[in-house]
């Protein structure tokens, strides 16, 4: 009975999970994350970078997104980890976001 059950935890750990984004899923993730942080239509999400992150494994994608909103036209920064579909936005924290952008380079 001990061996069965060593067998079926590394049976369950071994098994594989979601496939692991490449980098042509990532813009499609980044925005799919922004929309549902945010309710604008993807059309409204711009990305200015996407890459390899160096911190961890995954990609950061940094953007702009334009909301239009009863005041006017708002444009707010992003930054996205992928895989996680985190998503950080300038309403979460200016210097949170100029320091994910600073650190990652974005533009």
């Amino acid at each position: 009975m001990k061996h069965l059950f060593v067998t079926g935890s590394v049976l369950l750990a071994a098994a594989p999970g979601a496939a692991i984004p490449t980098m042509d899923d990532v813009p499609t993730l980044a925005a799919a994350a922004i929309v549902r942080r945010v309710d604008v239509p993807m059309s409204a999400v711009h990305i200015s970078s996407t890459k390899p992150s160096t911190r961890m494994p995954g990609f950061v994608v940094c953007g702009i997104v334009d909301e239009q909103s009863a005041d006017g036209d708002r444009n707010e920064r992003f930054f996205v980890v992928i895989p996680g579909d985190i998503a950080i936005l300038d309403r979460d924290g200016r210097k949170l976001v100029d320091t994910y952008w600073s650190a990652n380079q974005c533009k």
